[in-house]
């Protein structure tokens, strides 16, 4: 199973068609998900609005594990600028530069009913700071094997305020040919 969804996480993906209809409520969004050379489950990502690709706003590492029946989704901090724009990849190494981020887990599992993977964060743990203020994040992913859709949002701690991420739904994200 864990072969099925990194072959389908991987690539290039975009949301022209919904950056385009509803060009008030969402930005047209690069995002990228790359194998770390050297590894079977690691992939860095970034994402970046289409009219400045070289600044992602959005960038991270993650590794997959199949476990009972689920992948996990392993998220690292890391030295972003030393790998923005893709660079430096061959040079991300478990025991050097990465730290786990605890709590910030995404739980994936398959829906063959529906031929799709569904995963979200576990629990309301994962804290991120913003602007000089403590959030936490919640997620919700579907990826099938040539659309994703994804949204995050992020709640100041000790509260249901959302501070940022997405507030008109999910991303629709269409994956770009090779």
């Amino acid at each position: 199973m864990i072969d099925l969804f990194c072959d389908w996480f991987e690539g290039t993906w975009e949301n022209k068609v919904q950056a385009f209809s509803q060009p008030s409520k969402f930005a047209m969004v690069r995002l990228i998900h790359t194998k770390v050379p050297g590894t079977d489950y690691m992939y860095y990502g970034e994402q970046a609005y289409n009219f400045s690709l070289s600044r992602p706003y959005r960038q991270f590492i993650v590794e997959a594990f199949e476990e009972n029946g689920r992948i996990i989704l392993k998220n690292y901090d890391f030295d972003k600028v030393k790998y923005q724009c893709l660079a430096n990849l061959d040079q991300i190494k478990y025991d050097e530069g990465l730290t786990y981020k605890e709590h910030c887990d995404m739980i994936v599992v398959y829906d063959p009913n529906e031929n799709q993977f569904v995963g979200s964060l576990d629990g309301c743990k994962c804290l991120v700071p913003y602007k000089g203020k403590e959030t936490f994040v919640q997620n919700e992913a579907i990826l099938k094997e040539d659309s994703y859709r994804v949204v995050d949002k992020g709640y100041l701690v000790g509260t249901t305020t959302q501070v940022w991420g997405g507030r008109y739904g999910h991303f629709e994200f269409q994956k770009t040919p090779l």
